[in-house]
């Protein structure tokens, strides 16, 4: 049995208002292009297909689109919903769906459906279908037992799995830890408070492989095959050095299984720079010169001059168009004062030129020059004179 798994398209994700949509595309058409390269027997989508309940109707044309190309290679689909999907939605048309291999499992009734995938003369894997769950939708399935938490939520559910032919494959979208070891997370991800959605690696023992979505770092949890495919694409800039792709799952009749990453077309990378904006232009007009496709990632920057920069968004985004963020060092030297800027008495003990002058310094780490302090005490004259010799 081979079968590609990913996970966590977020179709119609916007990355700092930067639509996703065109990247999305060229990602869901690599992964086609993969299918046809590797002639797998089954593709796992575990979740988060869409990035909001209510998705666009771009993401959801995208998503027919790639169903289409995927349904034409005649191989059986396997797709649950994510935290980020509306199950309803999702599994709108299943039925119909189903009789052309393409599996849906979008809200929990009561049952994890199971599909049985023939990979060769006589040799079968089993694909039990668990979408994301929370303890108030277990619950009034199994009046008899006490569910708290989402870990007791999901062995309830695993209680209700009927094992098929050969080997077993779990599909599910939850946060899965193995006890005592640390996962990559993202910030793009939706943050757990406390351990109450956590679930133990242990639970999926009877299982042959666990398909994971909902982190976004291709990661394997425990020493089990249990794993998180990872998102095709990075959301944040916390997932820049991640390595993004498909994976590939060949298991064999006695039990043996392989899982290798395949990388996946992008249509620009993301990246962090930094530097001060004098430093940043002239290399990006260096790339500019040279036709470097590189100055179109996306980008953080990360300011490091020491004093003001005038409009540095605009100067930058002529080189860098698609500049998402934009940050600025300071660097600061070490003091036990407090971190208000201006104490509430000091507004009535000091002048105004004082004030600003003490705010410039506590911000920049350093002294208005005599030039700066000239102008600062012209402009507080001629409001002071405005304002009737009032207070600034």
């Amino acid at each position: 049995m081979r079968f590609i798994h990913v996970s966590d398209l977020h179709l119609g994700k916007r990355v700092h208002e930067f639509p996703m949509i065109e990247d999305q595309m060229i990602v869901l058409d690599s992964i086609v292009d993969l299918c046809e390269r590797e002639r797998p027997d089954a593709i796992v989508i575990a979740g988060d297909v869409y990035d909001k309940a209510i998705p666009s109707i771009e993401a959801i044309d995208l998503f027919e689109r790639f169903l289409i190309r995927l349904s034409e290679l005649s191989v059986p689909i396997l797709m649950i919903a994510g935290n980020h999907d509306s199950g309803e939605r999702l599994s709108f048309g299943s039925s119909f769906l189903e009789k052309h291999d393409i599996h849906i499992a979008g809200v929990f009734n009561g049952v994890i459906p199971s599909v049985e995938v023939a990979s060769g003369a006589d040799q079968w894997t089993t694909f039990h279908l668990l979408p994301f769950i929370r303890a108030g939708h277990v619950r009034r399935f199994f009046p008899d037992r006490e569910i708290r938490t989402v870990e007791e939520a999901v062995e309830a559910a695993l209680s209700r799995v009927t094992r098929g032919r050969g080997q077993q494959v779990l599909i599910a979208h939850q946060f899965v830890v193995a006890r005592g070891s640390e996962l990559v997370r993202s910030d793009s991800e939706t943050l757990q408070v406390g351990t109450a959605d956590e679930i133990d690696v242990s639970l999926f023992s009877t299982f042959d492989y666990v398909a994971l979505g909902h982190l976004h770092g291709k990661q394997r949890v425990g020493r089990r095959d249990v794993f998180y495919s990872g998102s095709p694409l990075p959301y944040s800039f916390s997932e820049v050095n991640q390595v993004k792709g498909a994976l590939i799952v060949d298991m064999t009749a006695d039990g043996t299984v392989t899982v290798r990453q395949e990388p996946l077309e992008r249509r620009r990378d993301m990246r962090r720079i930094r530097g001060t904006l004098s430093e940043l232009l002239e290399q990006g007009v260096h790339l500019k010169r040279i036709d470097d496709k590189a100055r179109f990632d996306y980008l953080e920057v990360t300011l490091t001059d020491k004093g003001p920069v005038v409009d540095p968004m605009s100067r930058l985004r002529d080189v860098y168009p698609h500049v998402m963020r934009l940050l600025f060092e300071r660097k600061r030297s070490g003091s036990s004062e407090s971190e208000t800027l201006i104490a509430k008495s000091d507004l009535t003990k000091k002048s105004p030129v004082d004030l600003f002058s003490e705010f410039f310094n506590r911000q920049l780490n350093r002294s208005l020059t005599d030039e700066q302090l000239r102008v600062v005490r012209e402009v507080t004259a001629r409001a002071e004179d405005i304002l009737g010799g009032g207070e600034v």
